[in-house]
């Protein structure tokens, strides 16, 4: 819904736009013609003039021609208005012409040009609608597509193997993000009990707490100490710190391409990455950030001030690493994943304190997890057949 909001704003906006621009055209139309008419008179009385003598040539060598060949009943320009008309113009001084006589010469020149125009807009009508038919010509599946697209997109090769349309959404490395409900059941986390004759779903408070505190992951040790996936992620992010797009997109590029065979290439990984041990981001960032989840982050964050970054662009990542992919997909979300909710709990406590916190601080997405699941609506396995509106 709020996608289609903005689709509808936005369409708005330029419906907006194009209607001021008239208003300004008409506008600075009327404030010259108010402050010396003659700026307004030349220019268009110049076009009109060699407009009469292209009329005037059409019509002794095509169309009248053309229509007393043919016998066809079409209007024939008044050669002698039109010789007025030039005369007429060429003789007016454009500070002395009144309104009057400016807008009837428009007026009866108009008159002839609109089948002209008529004409070519039906030519360049026909012309674009035989031309774009053309490029129509191929039929594709979703599977040829991706093969289509592979060389302009490599970052889509690590599925362009996979049909993902009969692949459980819950199962794999690719299944979606876990619901809160769903997440809770996987790890044993809900009890039933009846409050006011109806039964509710109640969170274990001591489980949840210990399980959301392992999702903030392990702590920042260096860069040196991190995984050669968890290594290309930085080495991409750092490159776009240091305004160096060009490296951060060879290694998008070589990473995506060597997904499809299965062995990810990271053989330039770790000497890249050496030149950026010393820059001024890392020491930044490392003063406000105590972990690898929370660090990264903030790491993307300030990666995306060179422009667009989004996780698509490493979508390996997802089947390599589902904790870290889902991190770096809630940066500049409003609402966090439950997979990583207590890593991103962790994250907001140490952007607003402004420094480095060991201590794992998840009690918020612990609460929004109880929240979650008391607005779920419980249902019996025997009464699932029923709609929530069934009373």
């Amino acid at each position: 819904m709020a996608f289609n909001a903005g689709q509808q704003n936005q369409q708005a906006d330029q419906t907006a736009n194009f209607f001021w621009l008239i208003v300004l055209i008409i506008g600075s139309f009327l404030v010259l013609w108010w402050l010396d008419k003659k700026f307004v008179v030349m220019p268009i009385f110049w076009f009109r003039y060699y407009e009469i003598d292209f009329l005037q040539w059409l019509a002794t060598t095509v169309w009248i021609p053309a229509a007393t060949f043919l016998h066809l009943p079409l209007p024939l320009p008044d050669l002698h208005a039109l010789s007025s008309l030039k005369n007429f113009i060429g003789t007016t001084d454009p500070a002395h012409a009144t309104w009057k006589n400016f807008a009837t010469i428009n007026v009866l020149i108009g008159h002839w040009t609109r089948y002209l125009v008529m004409s070519i807009l039906l030519i360049l009508s026909a012309a674009s609608y035989f031309r774009s038919g053309a490029h129509f010509h191929h039929t594709y599946s979703m599977k040829t597509l991706r093969v289509v697209n592979e060389e302009m997109w490599p970052q889509i090769r690590p599925i362009a193997d996979i049909n993902l349309m009969k692949e459980d959404i819950d199962e794999g490395v690719w299944a979606m993000a876990r619901t809160p409900l769903l997440f809770c059941k996987e790890h044993n986390l809900l009890s039933v009990t009846t409050t006011a004759g109806k039964k509710v779903w109640v969170v274990n408070q001591k489980a949840s707490y210990r399980l959301i505190t392992l999702q903030v992951g392990s702590l920042w040790t260096g860069l040196d100490a991190l995984p050669i996936h968890v290594k290309a992620i930085a080495l991409i992010f750092l490159a776009r710190a240091m305004s160096q797009r060009p490296l951060s997109n060879r290694i998008i590029v070589q990473l995506a391409a060597s997904a499809s065979s299965g062995q990810l290439d990271f053989s330039t990984i770790s000497d890249e990455l050496k030149k950026f041990y010393k820059t001024p981001v890392i020491t930044f960032l490392e003063k406000r950030h105590a972990y690898v989840l929370t660090f990264m982050a903030s790491l993307l964050e300030i990666a995306r001030g060179d422009g667009v970054l989004g996780c698509a662009e490493f979508l390996w990542l997802k089947a390599v690493d589902r904790r870290l992919w889902y991190m770096l997909s809630n940066v500049g979300r409003p609402a966090s994943f439950v997979e990583v909710a207590g890593a991103y709990s962790h994250w907001q406590a140490e952007k607003k304190i402004g420094r480095a916190l060991k201590t794992p601080i998840v009690k918020g997405a612990v609460d929004a997890l109880t929240e979650s699941l008391q607005n779920i609506l419980y249902v019996d396995e025997g009464e699932q057949w029923r709609t929530t509106s069934a009373g």
